[in-house]
Parts: structure tokens; C-alpha cells; sequence
């Protein structure tokens, strides 16, 4: 009976792994353009039962790290025979805690063995996060540790990473180092660039993460004592307090050196050879290098790489953290990376489906598929700005636009998606709450729906009074009622202009953040402002505005804090001038799709 009840299951398994279309799930499709169907229904019923057990991995360097192994089973007390492909997790934040790993049960109940494990430092595991967080060391323990369980018995010799976050990053390190039954990679919500992402958005220190983080990064890993060796638990306890909060690492790395470089997978994509899907949120703080990251992946040739965007922030849509933000029309998550892993680790049959399908925002419930990001269809459309509008027509005379910076500029927008990936809330208000920030322009209403796919960048010719300053560029879409909703941002310390042309494209310059140099008050200089990527329908009547303003407390730090070299520097109040026509003329380009 016992037999017969497995080879049902099995048999239902094998169901599962098949095309979508036979499965009861909507067809797959590749064809590109404007979509409002949702293309994931949920993975069909379970299977199996499932039994899980907790053991430890022993590292190079005699670290043990502690793991939980989930497993099918047919009763729910006993492994199931057989060999099963296998998820697997690194995580920070407690693998019976917060984790963000997936839910075993919900694999292993589907025919996969589902692994978590405590990164060392954390949990159940030995070690501490001294010179860890996504270090070379936390590499190598990545690849060991798929080495480890693809080479178990139960294993059917392909393994795939799963998990957001901290839990995303962890599988693009392990990946750059090729390990052995290392199949496929579904990173969620993970940024590419430790850098400019995560420390700083363009030299500016990201203040209200970055002291959130503090909090969250390690605090969660430390509750768990559940390892078989209890002497071995407390020994680990002791280890992870003795380690050195991340936070004191980026004051003693103020510009981007080898520290970030060594933990920013963005660095050596190149090294991924295994099929990857990449999940975002137009709200997740790390959307930007997570988006050049996917660009890298797609230029492998004969690798599938995948892109999903979701309008929500690192956190999820809705509450608690983000209680104002509506979105009708999700796929869902877990069927998308049940059929990817089922494609490469079962040998599913899998149609094909879209390279990229980002979300229309605001609450639209539609999606652009395109095969390639920017999407082919959108094209840069450049506005100048003039007396308070942005027009596409040049400026006949020049002219220039001056305002006094704001120390409290950014309060009216305190709870913003940067905060969302620690610990607090988005909750962006109505940029009205802004209007004497400033200077603002913005563009006629529109005669027609438009929608932005696309990175945008403002080149901007400007000055200042002081020998630094920040540029905070806040794009809105303005309603005929006068609301103004928040639709993406960007960022540069004007000491940090220097452009990285390897890196730079059309529309996404990126900056070398390595010898910051100092302005010479009155000076005009030019400055290109990555302004972070998005999909969003302006609706007819609306119209486009850019807010430039340089400060953004408390999201963003007004100045910087070296520790090896014992010093402050505060951007400190000034008046700034921009240039409007002219030679030199400031504009922004806008990528409008189709």
C-alpha cells in the first residue's frame, strides 16, 4: 500500500513538471508588447507529505554551519526513496526565523528537497560577520555547501538557489564561483552593486538604511540555539558577538574600492553560467543594479536569463509595509519559480516564455513583455528645461534658475522605498508637500496615455556656492486636481561626477565613486544624474514634473563620515544655480514606450 501511495505521487509530480498548458496553468507565451493577463496560476496540488531534519556542514576552515533539510515524504515521518532535485538557501535572518527562503514544506510537498542554511555568524551556525556580508569567505562557503548536498544520496545531482534579499545576493556570489550540480538561480529583490545601492546611491550614504540595518542584519540570525551540539551553539554565540557591525565597515570605505567590489556580484557576472531568473519591485531599493545585472546575465549567449517586476517594494505591496500600494493582476511568485526550477532541475517541459515582463504602475494591472531591457520599443524622448516647464522645443535664449538649498528638504517624504528594505514602511506622501523645495519644471498635459519604460538621466549644467553639494532629483506624475505622486528618483554627490564610461549607457550613467574632487564655488560644471529605472502609464491630462532639491533627510545622509581618516564632511547650505538653454543646456531624457 505503502508503495502504491508513493508511485501516485510520483506519478502526479511528473504532472506537475510538465508544460504548463497540461498542468491546468495558463499557457506560456513569448509575445511581446502590452499584456493584462496574469500568466502564473498557483502550482497544483501537493503530492507528498513532508519530514524535515536539522544538520551541520563543516567548512574548510572547520566552521560548522547549520542547516535544515526538508524532505518528500509519504507519511510524513519517514524520507521518501528516491532522488529529488534540491532548493537551496543561504540565509542571515534565522533559518526557523524571518529566513526569506521559500517554505520548505510547500517543495518538498511538490517532489524537491528544500535546504536552508544559517550563514556563518548567524543562527545555529558557527563563525561571525566579521569582514562577511557577501564576503570571498561567504563565497566559498556558498559553493561548498551546494557541493555538499548536490552530492547526496537523496539528491538527483541538480541544485537551484532560491530566497530574496540578503538571501538573492548570497546566490550570485555562489554562482560566480561555477560549483559543481549548481543548476539554475532565482535571485529576488538582491542588488548587484554593494556600493552605489546599498552604502551610498551615487555617493550619497543611503543614512536611513544603512542605520536600519544595524537592526535587522544581524539581530534576527542570533535567536536560535538549535543546533545538536549545544556547546557548539553557545561557542558559535560568542563568535557572532564579537564580530564588526557592517556599518563600521562602510565609514572605514567612504568611496568604492575593493571592499564593495569583493561583495558586489555585478562585478564578475560573466562567472554565471547557470540559467537565472531575476524577480524585482519598481519600489525595491535594489531595482537599479539588479536591473544591470539582468542586462549582463542576457547578453550569455544559449543561457536563459529572465526578468519579473512587480510594482512592489522589497517588502511585498500592502501591509504593513506598504500599506498605500495597490497590485490587481500579480503573477504568482511561487508558481514562476516552481516552473523554472522544475525546468532545469526535473527536466520539466516548460513553453517559452517572455525575457521581460515588468509591471505597468501605477495600479494598472497590465505588463510590458519585451525580449531584451530597456524594451525595444521605448525611445528616449529629451526635455529642456525653461522658466518652470520642460519642453522639447530648445530654449531660444539662455538663462539660469537659482535656489537656496534646504536643510529640511525630504522630510515631507520621511518613509521612502529605500527604508522599506530594512525595517520601515513606504509611505509616500503627495509631492505638493514639496513645491518650495527647490526648483521644478514641468511638462504641458499629456494629449494621450504614455508610458515610461525605461532608466531615465538629467544632464545638468550647474554651480554652487559651496566646494559640494548633492543633486536629489524626484520625478512626479502630476494629476489635473494638482496631485503629485512620486515616481522614481535619482541621486549624485557632485563631488562624485566622474563618469565610469566602461559601465555608462544611454539613459544609466554610472559614476567611479574613487576620488571624489571637490568644486570650485561659482564654477559650472556637468553632471549626469542616474534617475532609477521604472515602468509607469502617465494618463491623459497628467502631466511629467522634475523636482531638483539636494537634500533628503532623512533618507540620505548630508555628508559623509571617514573612520581611517578621522574626518566629517557636511554638505553644508548653499545656493545653487542650473542652467536652462543654451550651450550648456540642462535636459533630461525620458524613454516613452512604443
Amino acid at each position: 500500500m505503502r508503495f502504491r501511495q508513493l508511485a501516485a505521487g510520483v506519478a502526479v509530480v511528473s504532472l506537475l513538471f510538465a508544460a504548463p498548458g497540461s498542468a491546468g496553468s495558463d499557457p506560456a507565451t513569448t509575445a511581446p508588447g502590452i499584456t493584462g493577463t496574469a500568466e502564473y496560476t498557483p502550482v497544483p496540488a501537493a503530492t507528498f507529505q513532508s519530514v524535515a531534519e536539522d544538520v551541520t556542514v563543516t567548512m574548510d576552515d572547520g566552521v560548522a554551519l547549520a542547516a535544515t533539510v526538508t524532505y518528500p515524504s509519504p507519511d510524513g515521518s519517514a524520507r521518501a526513496p528516491g532522488k529529488f532535485p534540491i532548493v537551496m538557501s543561504i540565509t542571515p535572518y534565522g533559518r526557523k526565523g524571518l529566513c526569506f527562503c521559500g517554505d520548505g514544506p510547500s517543495w518538498a510537498t511538490r517532489g524537491f528537497v528544500h535546504v536552508v542554511i544559517d550563514t556563518r555568524g548567524t543562527g545555529g551556525s558557527g563563525g561571525n560577520l566579521n569582514e562577511n556580508y557577501f564576503s570571498p569567505r561567504e563565497a566559498r562557503d556558498g559553493k561548498a555547501l551546494v557541493e555538499h548536498f548536490g552530492g547526496e544520496s537523496y539528491s538527483n545531482g541538480k541544485v537551484g538557489m532560491i530566497g530574496g534579499s540578503y538571501v538573492g545576493i548570497t546566490q550570485y556570489l555562489t554562482a560566480e564561483q561555477q560549483p559543481k550540480y549548481l543548476a539554475a538561480i532565482a535571485p529576488a529583490v538582491a542588488f548587484g552593486d554593494m556600493y552605489r545601492d546599498a552604502f551610498t546611491h551615487d555617493g550619497i550614504p543611503n543614512l536611513f538604511f544603512d542605520v536600519q540595518y544595524l537592526g535587522v542584519q544581524g539581530g534576527p540570525g542570533y535567536i536560535g540555539t538549535d543546533l545538536p551540539n549545544v556547546n557548539q551553539t553557545l561557542a558559535a554565540k560568542t563568535s557572532q558577538l564579537l564580530g564588526t557591525p557592517v556599518a563600521v565597515a562602510y565609514l572605514q570605505h567612504p568611496n568604492d574600492d575593493s571592499f564593495y567590489k569583493d561583495r558586489s556580484p555585478i562585478y564578475n557576472a560573466a562567472n554565471i553560467k547557470v540559467p537565472v531568473l531575476v524577480l524585482e519591485g519598481w519600489r525595491d531599493g535594489f531595482v537599479r543594479s539588479a536591473l544591470e545585472m539582468y542586462q549582463k546575465l542576457a547578453k550569455r549567449p544559449g543561457v536563459e536569463t529572465r526578468l519579473y517586476v512587480d510594482p512592489c517594494t522589497h517588502k511585498g505591496c500592502g501591509a504593513p509595509f506598504a500599506p498605500t500600494l495597490s497590485a490587481p493582476g500579480l503573477d504568482d511568485n511561487f508558481a514562476m519559480q516552481f516552473e523554472f526550477m522544475s525546468k532545469y532541475l526535473a527536466d520539466a517541459t516548460v513553453g517559452e516564455r517572455a525575457k521581460v515582463r515588468a509591471y505597468i504602475q501605477p495600479a494598472t494591472g497590465q505588463y510590458v513583455q519585451a525580449q531584451q531591457w530597456p524594451p525595444a520599443a521605448s525611445k528616449f524622448t529629451k526635455y529642456y528645461l525653461k522658466s518652470g516647464q520642460l519642453t522639447t522645443t530648445p530654449p531660444l535664449l539662455p538663462g539660469l534658475k537659482t535656489y537656496l538649498t534646504n536643510p529640511a528638504a525630504g522630510l515631507t517624504m520621511p518613509l521612502d522605498d529605500y527604508g522599506t528594505v530594512a525595517a520601515s514602511p513606504y509611505f509616500p506622501t503627495d509631492q505638493q508637500l514639496a513645491a518650495l523645495d527647490g526648483v521644478t519644471w514641468q511638462s504641458p498635459a499629456l494629449t494621450a496615455d504614455k508610458i515610461i519604460a525605461g532608466p531615465i538621466q538629467m544632464k545638468l549644467n550647474a554651480a554652487s556656492t559651496a566646494t559640494d553639494t548633492d543633486w536629489i532629483v524626484k520625478v512626479s506624475d502630476v494629476g489635473p486636481d494638482g496631485t503629485q505622486s512620486i515616481i522614481t528618483e535619482g541621486y549624485l554627490r557632485a563631488a562624485h561626477r566622474e563618469l565610469d564610461t566602461t559601465r555608462s549607457q544611454e539613459g544609466a550613467p554610472v559614476h567611479t565613486h574613487t576620488a571624489p574632487k571637490a568644486l570650485v564655488p561659482g564654477t559650472f560644471y556637468n553632471f549626469d544624474i542616474a534617475i532609477w529605472p521604472t515602468v509607469y502609464q502617465l494618463a491623459k491630462g497628467h502631466k511629467l514634473q522634475l523636482r531638483l532639491t539636494s537634500y533628503d533627510v532623512p533618507t540620505h545622509a548630508p555628508g559623509s563620515v571617514d573612520l581611517t581618516a578621522g574626518t566629517v564632511a557636511l554638505t553644508l547650505p548653499a545656493t545653487n544655480t542650473v542652467t536652462e538653454g543654451g550651450s550648456n543646456a540642462s535636459t533630461v531624457i525620458v524613454p516613452f514606450y512604443g
